[in-house]
This record gives structure tokens, sequence and C-alpha cells, in this order.
């Protein structure tokens, strides 16, 4: 309140500065929450299309588990 009485502004626009800045990191914590689903769905997608090229190359599905971290059931909807 110091600072805001040096600056000449009042408790009215305290309150909206105030709601201004945590306005402003809910929409940085959505988009750090998007940026983290993102990668999340990019890796799931790597993985798949991963699992894909080694079906291809007639690896077992044991190998192919071992490798991509995908469940059997997982791989078999691939094919």
């Amino acid at each position: 309140m110091k600072k805001l009485k040096e600056l000449g502004m009042d408790d009215e626009f305290g309150m909206y500065y105030d709601a201004e800045i945590v306005h402003r990191k809910e929409v940085n914590s959505a988009r750090s929450d998007g940026r983290k689903e993102g990668r999340k769905e990019g890796a799931r997608a790597r993985e798949k299309s991963i699992a894909k090229n080694l079906l291809k190359m007639n690896l077992s599905v044991k190998d192919i588990m071992k490798a991509t971290g995908l469940s059997k059931k997982q791989i078999s909807m691939l094919s």
C-alpha cells in the first residue's frame, strides 16, 4: 500500500492490479499445463510410431514392449 500511495494510486487501483496479476498467473499456469500435456501426447505418438516401425521389422511384441513401454494391447491395436 505504501508503494501505491507513493505512486499516487488508490486502493481501487491496487485491487485491479492484484486481479490482473492473479489473471496472468492463471494464464501462465494454463499454458504450462498445455505444454506439458502436448509433450506427453507427442511422446505417446512417437512411441506408437516407433512400435509400428518395429512391427514392420518383424520384431516380437515382447521386444517392442520393452523398447517402447507400450502394453501388448496397445501394440496389437497398431497392426
